[in-house]
């Protein structure tokens, strides 16, 4: 589970607290990893967990402009629309 060099990669260098880099040198030592494999993992989470807290707020704003603020807005929403439909 090393860390994936390719011709597209980008060296960086980055600053972290020592506390943290001792757990990441430990966990990637657990891991059989490197830091770099770690790092590049981590920011691959956190990157999808952004992209899933944009479209989560997306969502919401649609919701909202729809009268949809709670859960029971929703059956209330379906009702109102087969209601309408028949």
């Amino acid at each position: 589970m090393g860390s994936m060099k390719s011709s597209s990669s980008k060296k960086l260098s980055i600053t972290l607290p020592q506390g943290l880099n001792q757990g990441l040198k430990a966990y990637a030592k657990k891991k059989q990893s490197t830091v770099s494999g770690v790092l590049q993992e981590a920011a691959r989470y956190y990157l999808k967990i952004r992209q899933y807290e944009t479209f989560q707020d997306e969502l919401s704003a649609k919701a909202r402009t729809l009268g949809i603020f709670e859960e029971n807005d929703v059956g209330r929403l379906i009702k109102k629309i087969r209601t309408s439909n028949k």
